[in-house]
């Protein structure tokens, strides 16, 4: 971020209760930094606190989504030829862990995030696949497809999910909701049940999603979830209870595949 954005950045986060600058924001002045690392296509991860790139590397094939993992804290990644790997998010070293023993066809219109609860790894498409994985083993728990409720406003119609996110994301949580994107629609949904893939419309986001982008939500040690989301260039916030979207600040750095937030000690 180069420092004749500053101002605007820091109009841009007080609209967004956000306190901080250069990509590392604070919620509150009583809560830890956090950062944010957007994916890019070619298996980059982007710091948004700087204006490095870091290339993954000894991954066979392209990284469809990342997600922290609240029960150790490391950064996993899912490629398009099914393979689970833990990566560095400081150097981009990747460790291959398992194969996914049912292959997921959603590509980059797909979400990925970890119930902190079960610990599982919650993989959705926008072809409506609804998957649970276990990222030590590799099993897969194919849940049913993704659809939205009977008596929903968006019923009837086809879901096109593009990322997703759990609340309460952090280790030794007892409660979660799942929360999507669903870019076709522009609208920011709540999948209850996650298993039975029943999608209840919370709102519109009020701003054209694109097919491919980013969803995470931060959760401080108070408690309190914040949830930002990267369409093309742009960094939103979140109202996870009417589903508008309050953009951030523009990235100019070219689209994103993926997004993830943490504590700026997370790493």
């Amino acid at each position: 971020m180069k420092l004749r954005n500053l101002s605007k950045l820091i109009t841009a986060l007080a609209v967004a209760t956000s306190f901080q600058v250069f990509g590392v924001y604070k919620l509150s002045a009583t809560t830890p930094t956090v950062r944010a690392i957007g994916l890019a296509p070619n298996n980059l991860l982007v710091p948004l606190d700087s204006n490095r790139t870091i290339k993954v590397s000894g991954v066979d094939g392209n990284l469809q989504g990342i997600d922290f993992r609240p029960a150790n804290g490391k950064l996993y990644g899912v490629t398009d030829t099914d393979k689970i790997y833990i990566i560095n998010p400081s150097t981009g070293a990747a460790t291959f862990v398992k194969k996914l023993t049912t292959s997921f066809d959603g590509g980059f219109q797909s979400g990925f995030d970890f119930n902190p609860v079960a610990d599982r790894l919650r993989i959705v498409g926008s072809n409506d696949q609804n998957f649970r994985t276990n990222v030590d083993t590799g099993d897969v728990s194919v849940d049913k497809p993704l659809a939205y409720a009977s008596g929903d406003p968006k019923y009837g119609k086809n879901p096109n999910l593009t990322a997703n996110a759990y609340t309460n994301n952090r280790a030794g949580a007892t409660s979660t909701k799942l929360y999507g994107i669903d870019y076709d629609l522009d609208t920011l949904v709540l999948q209850d049940p996650p298993n039975d893939g029943t999608l209840k419309t919370i709102g519109s986001l009020g701003i054209n999603f694109a097919p491919i982008g980013g969803f995470d939500i931060f959760t401080d040690s108070y408690g309190k979830d914040t949830a930002f989301a990267i369409s093309g260039s742009k960094l939103y916030t979140i109202n996870l209870s009417t589903g508008a979207a309050t953009k951030v600040l523009n990235l100019n750095r070219g689209d994103f595949i993926g997004l993830v937030i943490t504590s700026a000690s997370g790493y």
